[in-house]
């Protein structure tokens, strides 16, 4: 992160207290089970040096394109198979059941909806050299800024 006095910083200081600081662009990763900044480092930090909440702009994974068929083909499955069971109790208990809409409607409608905008678990895969190499890189990446590196 940038310090407070870096002149990136310094200069979005002033569109941070103006109300006029272009959105961070964070992004989900459920494997750390939080997001990480993809672009806007100077302008969180200079959100934090002037006490305002920064916008944010959150990317998330979505369901991926060839599944997205499937997964619809089975939401319409399962309403489909819901309108037949309560065809069936209503051939059994009579018109005084419901004919299930009410009930399987909205279950579509959620299961639909969050095909488009539900957060799906990111995709991650082992470094080769497991976690010694991951050490190795951490500690080269960060040995020049003073970080700590356990």
């Amino acid at each position: 992160m940038p310090v407070a006095d870096d002149s990136r910083v310094k200069a979005y200081r002033k569109q941070a207290r103006d109300g006029t600081l272009p959105p961070v662009l964070l992004w989900w990763v459920s494997g750390l089970d939080c997001h990480l900044i993809l672009d806007g480092h100077a302008r969180f930090a200079a959100a934090v040096a002037e006490s305002v909440e920064p916008p944010l702009l959150q990317l998330h994974r979505t369901v991926p394109r060839d599944d997205l068929a499937t997964y619809t083909e089975e939401a319409v499955g399962f309403y489909e198979d819901e309108l037949a069971r309560f065809d069936e109790l209503r051939a059994i208990h009579g018109p005084a059941v419901p004919d299930g809409a009410a009930t399987a409607g909205p279950q579509l409608v959620r299961l639909l909806h969050d095909l488009n905008t539900a957060e799906q678990p990111t995709w991650a895969w082992p470094l080769p050299g497991g976690e010694k190499q991951w050490r190795r890189i951490a500690r080269e990446v960060t040995d020049s800024l003073n970080w700590p590196c356990t």
